[in-house]
Formats: C-alpha cells, structure tokens, sequence
C-alpha cells in the first residue's frame, strides 16, 4: 500500500479524520519498528571499502542498522577476487593485538581479524597495503514515507502489522490506553516478544537463510 493507501485502511479503525500527521508519523514508527526486530531482505546490502595502508579503522556506513557478521576481507581491489572471513574480536582482545595501532609507524600485515568501536571497523594486523577490500554486509535505515505515492520497501504481508502498530500507538497518544494495549497485544507480548502475523513474518524472515530447521510439524500418516 502507498501511504495514501495506508493512512486510509488505519482510520477504518481509527475513524478520526483530525490526526493524519500523528498516523504519518506513526507509520514510520512502525516501519522502523519492524526494521530493528529483524534484518529484513528488503534492507539488505552489500558494500565494500577499499583497505588503506596503516590505517586501522575504516566507518561503518552512518544509515546502518544491523551489521551481519563476519566481515570479510577480499584479496584484491575487485569485488570478485578471492576472500574469507576475518575473526572478530572484543575491543579488549584487539588491544592486546595492536598496543598503539596510532603510532607513526605500526606494524602491519594481512588483517586476519577485526573488532568494532566507536561505529567502525578496526583490523588487525594493519593493513600493509591498499590491494584489499572489507566486503560488508549490513541493513539500511529504511526510508521515511512522506508523499502520497511513497511505499514502504516491507511487502504487503506487513501492512496489518504496520496498522496495528500504528493504532497502538494512536490509541495511546489520545489516552486510551485499554485500546492501545488491545492493538499491542496483536503484536507482541508484555515482553516486547513478536506474537500473532508479526511473529509468523519474522519467523519466515529468519528461516529464508537460516540453515537449521527450527520447527517440525507431525506427520499424521
């Protein structure tokens, strides 16, 4: 649904006319609501970031949400040139790896291992030359709806949720509180935990690259 679209099913329940920028805002609310509970595929990226010699930290992108470990370290300056997994690391157990990684002239080598601090990406050893590339894969803040036309990146199997989000919070900022915990309690539990269609999508979320089986049905037969 476009927000248009979405705004309308909502007063179907809301049946007020006088708050479309509280719905609008809401709606965002949600969506970023869903986006923090799961690294959805439609967020999903990839990117990379050519490696520097002696420099040690290397910024996350500054719209990322959740960074999808591990980090990769590609042995060449393209994308599709040999790689593997860098080993993470406690900032702790970087320290003890690179004492003064700031020094005029660290020690450097193949980073082999990695931690993160202060919204980046620090490596151990230092790189010791600019023919690598980190590859990265990470989930984007999603964009905030304000046109008419906009539409949310979630598929439309998440537009009752985003409804019931949105009216529990509706319900509570006119004080309504006995119908705000109605509309959360199709969502959630008292302990924030995903419930009704909400925990179904996300369970189908997480099963989409997850390679174990987290449920078995009984066969009747």
């Amino acid at each position: 649904m476009t927000l248009t679209q979405l705004k309308t099913y909502i007063k179907l329940s809301f049946k007020r006319t006088d708050k479309d920028t509280e719905i609008v805002q809401f709606i965002n609310d949600a969506i970023y609501d869903i986006a923090l509970r799961m690294p959805h595929s439609a967020y999903k990226y990839q990117s990379y970031s050519p490696c520097v010699v002696k420099q040690e930290d290397y910024p996350l992108p500054s719209t990322i949400i959740h960074l999808l470990h591990p980090i990769k370290l590609l042995e060449g300056s393209g994308t599709n040139d040999y790689g593997y997994p860098l080993e993470r690391l406690s900032k702790a157990e970087y320290d003890d790896y690179e004492i003064n990684p700031n020094r005029t002239d660290p020690s450097t080598g193949k980073p082999v291992r990695y931690c993160l601090f202060s919204n980046s990406i620090l490596l151990s050893p230092i790189p010791d030359s600019a023919d690598y590339l980190l590859e990265i894969d990470w989930t984007k803040r999603p964009t905030t709806l304000s046109g008419d036309a906009d539409l949310p990146s979630l598929g439309g199997e998440y537009d009752e949720v985003i409804k019931q989000m949105t009216m529990h919070r509706l319900m509570r900022s006119v004080e309504l509180y006995q119908e705000a915990d109605y509309w959360r309690g199709l969502y959630e539990d008292a302990r924030g935990n995903p419930v009704g269609l909400l925990g179904r999508l996300l369970d189908i979320e997480n099963d989409k690259e997850n390679l174990n089986i987290t449920s078995v049905s009984t066969n009747s037969l």
